[in-house]
């Protein structure tokens, strides 16, 4: 793990202004405001279908970085804790061994009523980011695994982040690294470009997130919502799992990565998949079992005083 830095109408009414006379700047606003609820309408579908599937599949593979998030949020006994995107509540339950006072939340009712019932010592609300339901200042510590991804207004998450921790609180966040470092993901893009296929149906091209995915950005990104002494830190792992698994695992456990895949034509998901079997190759034992290459930035905040 390394450290990264008028018109007037009839009578001399007014004319209603017409669609056309409005500015650039309205309908490039109003049309950044439909492609964010499109989005967030997008993910939460998604991951209502996956509630599922994710935790035994995909959602182990992201648990490789939940000590270093703990760690990070200086998570202890008797800390007031705020996990957002908890999922089915891997991360919630690392930090109640801890010896934390949890409260986590969901977007997505089906995760919640998971993480709600493998969790009674933790108090478990559907909410989405970037409205929390929650008081100013009230946790010392707020950590998110993968979730900043996965909103529509990645800055507006943050700030809302920062309102609810206390004064000297930290906020640790985690996202994923660029696909060339992040090959558990990566490789299946790329099987998908390699195979020359495109996306089926009218599918978000990326998350609003994608301007913040690198060290630099991800720290502005904490900078801009009001946090100090941000840092980014890079964390490498790697993933044993059997690779027909794993292709399992990623149509299960992911929205936008398998919406690549999903609403494909039969011939067409067999070239992907046959692109896929031999990108994977390399990195397979004598066993059969791949050790992929995860990467992930982890950025930590702490609240002004």
């Amino acid at each position: 793990m390394t450290t990264d830095v008028t018109r007037t109408g009839g009578a001399g009414l007014p004319a209603a202004r017409p669609a056309a006379g409005r500015s650039r700047e309205d309908r490039s606003r109003e049309g950044r405001s439909r492609e964010r609820a499109d989005f967030e309408e997008f993910e939460q579908a998604g991951w209502a279908r996956r509630s599922g599937t994710y935790d035994d599949g995909f959602g182990r593979m992201t648990a490789g970085v939940h000590g270093l998030l703990l760690d990070a949020a200086e998570v202890r006994r008797g800390t007031r804790l705020l996990e957002v995107g908890c999922g089915t509540g891997r991360l919630a339950r690392a930090a109640l061994e801890r010896g934390a006072e949890v409260v986590a939340t969901d977007a997505v009712a089906q995760m919640v009523a998971q993480a709600a019932a493998a969790l009674p010592q933790a108090l478990v609300r559907q909410a989405a980011l970037p409205r929390l339901p929650f008081a100013d200042g009230g946790f010392e510590a707020v950590v998110g695994a993968f979730v900043v991804n996965h909103v529509p207004e990645p800055l507006a998450a943050v700030a809302e982040l920062a309102r609810v921790t206390a004064p000297g609180g930290r906020v640790v966040l985690s996202c994923w690294d660029t696909p060339a470092e992040n090959l558990a993901q990566g490789l299946v893009a790329a099987a998908v470009a390699e195979a020359g296929a495109t996306p089926a149906g009218d599918l978000p091209g990326h998350s609003p997130f994608a301007p913040y995915a690198s060290t630099e950005a991800f720290a502005g990104l904490l900078e801009a919502a009001g946090l100090r002494d941000v840092r980014v830190e890079s964390a490498r792992w790697t993933h044993p799992v059997d690779p027909g698994r794993w292709w399992q695992d990623v149509l299960d456990g992911t929205v936008l990565t398998a919406s690549l895949i999903e609403g494909q034509d039969r011939a067409t998901v067999a070239r992907i998949r046959a692109a896929y079997d031999r990108l994977t190759a390399p990195f397979t034992g004598p066993d059969g079992t791949a050790a992929l290459p995860v990467a992930a930035l982890v950025a930590v905040g702490t609240h002004r005083r």
